[in-house]
């Protein structure tokens, strides 16, 4: 495995060739081919163009449920980044699963750049500390490489087949993905990390179109 840290806009990580067996990570990916029922990421009036599988293990095929419990078992971010925030995996995947940004079909698929909500959906006093993408598409494009930005400085984390993308999350954290050049279908497994947090301020999801992609 290769590390690499990303300190700018915002603390991240990636971790190449992450899984030992890249037969399980295509059987993961083929598997997204089971999922008949998606949901649309942020919901119909979003404007997105980006989908997650259902809430709930029973919702996820086994090859692609084996990877996300694995990104939960073997990933401690902040042992990796030097963070003490006593995080912890949520093993139902809520705000992660499998997540697909499609084109093969011409859909144009595209995400935002927003900032995911503080909080737990269902835990309220859970605070998602960290992301953890697992890049699952053997075909590559440079659409596919998540654009990131803090408000005032931007870049990307780049996308590659059996790579661990893992980011700090934070109220600056903004991320989104340009429209899908190519006709191909973007596909990840994500796990969030999340730590216990009584008192703190819960922020909502939102988006903002007018910061750079580039």
């Amino acid at each position: 495995m290769k590390v690499t840290k990303i300190e700018k806009p915002y603390p991240a990580m990636t971790i190449e060739n992450f899984h030992p067996s890249e037969a399980m990570v295509r059987a993961a990916a083929e598997s997204f081919d089971e999922v008949e029922d998606w949901v649309k990421y942020g919901g119909d009036d979003a404007g997105q163009i980006q989908y997650c599988s259902k809430l709930g293990r029973e919702n996820v095929p086994t090859p692609a449920l084996l990877l996300l419990d694995y990104i939960a078992t073997h990933c401690n971010p902040d042992m990796m980044m030097g963070f003490n925030t006593k995080c912890f995996p949520d093993m139902s995947h809520y705000g992660g699963g499998m997540m697909v940004t499609p084109n093969k079909n011409g859909e144009g698929g595209y995400l935002g750049m927003h900032v995911d909500a503080s909080h737990h959906g269902i835990h309220k006093d859970w605070k998602r500390e960290f992301s953890a993408i697992l890049c699952l598409s053997e075909e590559y494009d440079s659409s596919f490489d998540l654009r990131v930005h803090n408000g005032e400085e931007h870049g990307t984390i780049p996308y590659k087949f059996n790579q661990l993308n893992i980011f700090k999350c934070s109220e600056n954290s903004w991320h989104g993905l340009p429209e899908i050049t190519k006709g191909m279908d973007r596909k990840t497994l994500g796990v969030m990390f999340w730590s216990k947090d009584v008192e703190g301020e819960e922020i909502k999801a939102k988006f903002n179109n007018n910061l750079e992609f580039d």
